[in-house]
């Protein structure tokens, strides 16, 4: 075999070397994303049932919530102060659940299912003042989803 015979082999090898590599991270690259998005998922939910536990394991807190959605301005000032906490803290977790639904890292699925309990609590007399109080805390993308979508749509 001659050094041009060798040269060329060892192209060949190089090549396929080169195929068999990229196979091997389009795997990687797939089972990346689907642990991205199970992750992503699996920190949304919990996120969610946190807010809810909060809810759940207080009777007063809930009543609260339950009055401020109804009529934000009625509340006390100790009880708006803890409306404010739990609303806000149920809107970052829908941010969050936003920009994951955004970057791909969110099915439309699971995102329409949390989206519809948004758009419930956003429509609520309680909610929508809430909103136009401190809707400028948040991100200017999902001001203007929750400004220009789901205030819009009616409660089902």
């Amino acid at each position: 075999m001659t050094i041009q015979e060798l040269g060329s082999l060892g192209e060949l090898i190089g090549a396929i070397a080169t195929v068999a590599t990229l196979i091997y991270l389009a795997v990687q690259i797939r089972t990346n994303t689907q642990a991205v998005r199970s992750s992503a998922t699996q920190s949304v939910h919990e996120a969610f049932a946190t807010w809810y536990r909060m809810l759940a394991a207080d009777a007063d807190l809930a009543q609260i919530t339950a009055g401020g959605l109804q009529d934000y301005a009625s509340l006390s000032d100790t009880e708006r102060a803890r409306f404010v906490a739990t609303f806000m803290a149920f809107l970052s977790c829908s941010q969050d659940a936003f920009i994951k639904w955004r970057e791909g890292a969110l099915s439309r699925e699971l995102w329409s299912g949390w989206e519809q309990v948004m758009m419930n609590l956003f429509i609520a007399p309680g909610g929508r003042s809430f909103w136009d109080q401190r809707g400028y805390l948040f991100g200017d993308e999902f001001r203007r989803y929750v400004e220009e979508d789901l205030m819009k749509r009616e409660a089902h």
